[in-house]
């Protein structure tokens, strides 16, 4: 499968960035900042469906800074009204440990990329065969390495993982997308979510009190909601 993107190159000091924006508009795609270190991504079943293809990218591509400007999504007074802590939602950049990116950066490069007119057009094709195990439990030992790292600056939600972990959250949101409708027709009221921040990396204060990010991937559809 092709997935197509605008590709932009930003030199910044000694180095340049990929930075790789989906074609597709993810309109109906909301980044919500609820509390302090508390987001949630909600869609309806398209959005979901193709957000679950752009963390597929992302699992087998390392070198690139997927960037989803879904902060233009306006949100719905429901949105706003009963989950938003603020305004307006958030942007989301997905990209690999081993960029070594610095989040402090993103507003110079966004500043970059809105005067940058020499975008080029490109295709990546994602493998849907790819088989990866899904070991969940192992999120739950401190042995393990491979975490999620979860930030936020200039109302952008970063995403930063591995290949096993856009995969693992790419078949969560495809969950999330085959449930959304049916739960929602039967139990009014109910949606179909998924707590991401289970792959977080887990940190603690010195008295042992969790203080890492929560974040729930959910579906919504303003339409069938009515709302």
């Amino acid at each position: 499968m092709n997935i197509h993107f605008n590709k932009y190159e930003v030199k910044l000091g000694n180095k340049i960035y990929i930075i790789l924006i989906p074609i597709f508009k993810l309109t109906k795609l909301y980044v919500i900042s609820t509390d302090v270190r508390s987001a949630i991504v909600l869609g309806n079943e398209s959005n979901l469906e193709y957000f679950s293809k752009l963390l597929l990218v992302m699992s087998q591509t390392k070198n690139s800074i997927l960037y989803i400007p879904s902060k233009e999504n306006r949100l719905t007074d429901y949105l706003q009204d009963r989950w938003s802590n603020k305004d307006s939602g958030n942007d989301l950049i997905l990209l690999h440990h081993s960029l070594q990116f610095n989040p402090k950066d993103w507003k110079e490069i966004r500043y970059l990329l809105s005067k940058d007119r020499n975008e080029r057009k490109e295709y990546l094709v994602i493998n849907n065969d790819i088989n990866i195990e899904r070991n969940l439990s192992k999120y739950w030992y401190r042995e393990n390495k491979d975490f999620l790292d979860i930030k936020e600056k200039f109302n952008t939600i970063f995403l930063i993982g591995s290949r096993e972990i856009f995969h693992n959250i790419s078949i969560d949101a495809i969950n999330v997308k085959d449930e959304g409708r049916d739960l929602f027709e039967r139990f009014p009221g109910y949606h179909a979510h998924e707590h991401i921040d289970y792959y977080a990396r887990r940190i603690y204060d010195k008295a042992f009190k969790y203080y890492g990010w929560s974040l729930c991937l959910d579906f919504y559809d303003c339409e069938l909601w009515g709302r």
